[in-house]
């Protein structure tokens, strides 16, 4: 069989320069193809349906992609795998590439190949738009509300303190969709209550014609719940409630500068919609002291995630949960409430002196600081006055130290805490650390930063962590890790 193998020394300019093609056996041929790129590769090497691996280097990274049966069917770039490995080594712009006959040592892509092109091409090309104009592309919001008044303040805010740009106003849904039949937003502020087209109507005419980013901002109560999770179930990005009665701007303008600055990083099109829950058919009461325990971090996207585990998971007669995610002050309250319904455990939201009991869910924001305290008759978590957010690295740190190898760290999209000295120190009691698979995640970006350290025994997506944790044989001991 002739050995192909193809080489470039420069893929500058997109690739467009000569390639040089030589084969190993004595029967073949020999020569040079020019204005060749990785796209063209890539469909040289799904054309020829065979089992074949390409690697791509550049001066500091490797990455390897895997052809079969006309396919692409696996990609590794540092600790990525699957698509987003793929896109990476798309977005490459120089370095070298050699391909050899091996087969895939297993699948981590499923996707067509011809979309994985358009994907990367894409991708590339946004990248490319930024580096030229890294300054001139502030976030492009649109803003869809009904009240004349909350519109006129919204502008004000995006525009004066938060630098963003409004390209359009809508009223309604209807509005909405039209302005985005013709353009692309970084981010989408929607009401829930509107008329003509309600709120959850546009929403899902947005996700399914125009997929974009959706933040919902709408005055809050306890009446509110289902709708907002249901909102956040079919692919919301988060939610924020409009300033009350007191005049809360302050904080209302931080949580919605927050969401604004990472909208660019978001990828609307890794959101997958979480199943309508059914409601607890047995129901376990708290009971012992937790043998084991299980924290959940979540950051934008983590809110739909968490509707897809919480449900699916089964905490036996041992273990107990603490999930912190970001979201809007005071919704923990609301949000454990809702999941209450559908979990065979209980689930509150986290107060201080809440114990640690297995088939105990404990939901919380990351606005308030917490530690840990044990003693012979179990553990407990409190409020730490004395700090104003959640610091993960020191509650990560103390947490170890209780539960050692029966801890286990699951990491979500969009979780962008300062974690590294507490997941070394999760890692080093011999504790479990699973990263929700960037390519499942809508803001990917902090997980990409954790895997590239070395971080992390598993990724899955949030459909498998379920499984994975209630599965008791899987629980193993951690890696040791280099010092960070």
């Amino acid at each position: 069989m002739t050995s192909l193998e193809l080489e470039s020394h420069d893929l500058a300019n997109g690739g467009h320069d000569l390639v040089e093609a030589s084969c190993s056996d004595q029967a073949g041929f020999s020569g040079f193809m020019a204005a060749v790129n990785l796209s063209d590769l890539v469909q040289l090497a799904c054309l020829e349906n065979k089992e074949r691996k390409l690697v791509v280097q550049t001066k500091r990274a490797r990455g390897e992609i895997f052809f079969s049966m006309g396919e692409v069917v696996h990609a590794r770039f540092g600790e990525l795998i699957g698509e987003e490995a793929f896109y990476e080594i798309m977005c490459l712009s120089t370095g070298t590439f050699r391909f050899f006959p091996e087969e895939p040592p297993e699948q981590s892509i499923e996707v067509p190949w011809n979309f994985l092109l358009i994907e990367s091409l894409r991708r590339k090309d946004e990248r490319s738009i930024m580096d030229e104009n890294p300054e001139e592309q502030p976030p492009g919001v649109i803003i869809v509300d009904d009240s004349r008044f909350f519109i006129s303040r919204l502008r004000e805010i995006l525009t004066e303190n938060l630098s963003a740009s409004v390209i359009a106003e809508a009223r309604n849904g209807k509005e909405a969709l039209e302005y985005l039949d013709d353009t692309r937003p970084d981010l989408v502020t929607l009401d829930i209550n509107m008329p003509i087209m309600a709120g959850d109507i546009a929403l899902k005419h947005i996700m399914i014609r125009s997929p974009a980013p959706v933040l919902l901002i709408s005055n809050f109560n306890d009446r509110h719940t289902p709708k907002i999770m249901e909102y956040l179930r079919l692919g919301a990005v988060d939610f924020i409630a409009k300033p009350g009665a007191d005049g809360s701007w302050d904080l209302f303008v931080k949580r919605l500068g927050n969401a604004v600055a990472s909208a660019p990083g978001f990828m609307i099109q890794n959101i997958r919609r979480a199943r309508n829950p059914k409601m607890a058919v047995e129901k376990s009461l708290p009971g012992m002291p937790a043998d084991k325990l299980t924290v959940i971090l979540g950051g934008y996207g983590g809110l739909l995630e968490i509707q897809k585990i919480m449900p699916e998971l089964n905490l036996e007669d041992s273990k107990s949960l603490i999930v912190f995610q970001q979201m809007c002050q005071h919704f923990s309250n609301a949000m454990a409430g809702y999941l209450d319904r559908f979990c065979s455990f209980s689930v509150k939201a986290l107060e201080t002196g809440a114990p640690l009991l297995s088939n105990q869910a404990w939901i919380s924001g990351l606005d308030a600081g917490w530690k840990v305290e044990a003693d012979e008759t179990g553990a407990g978590i409190y409020r730490d006055r004395s700090k104003q957010i959640f610091e993960a690295e020191q509650f990560l740190r103390e947490l170890s130290v209780i539960f050692e190898s029966d801890l286990t760290v699951v990491l979500l999209s969009g979780i962008d805490l300062d974690l590294i000295q507490g997941l070394d120190a999760v890692s080093s009691a011999g504790g479990r650390i699973i990263v929700q698979d960037p390519g499942s995640a809508l803001h990917p970006g902090p997980l990409r930063d954790i895997l590239a350290l070395g971080i992390g025994e598993k990724t899955a997506c949030a459909e498998d962590i379920a499984s994975i944790l209630s599965d008791s044989r899987q629980q193993s001991r951690g890696k040791t890790w280099p010092e960070s």
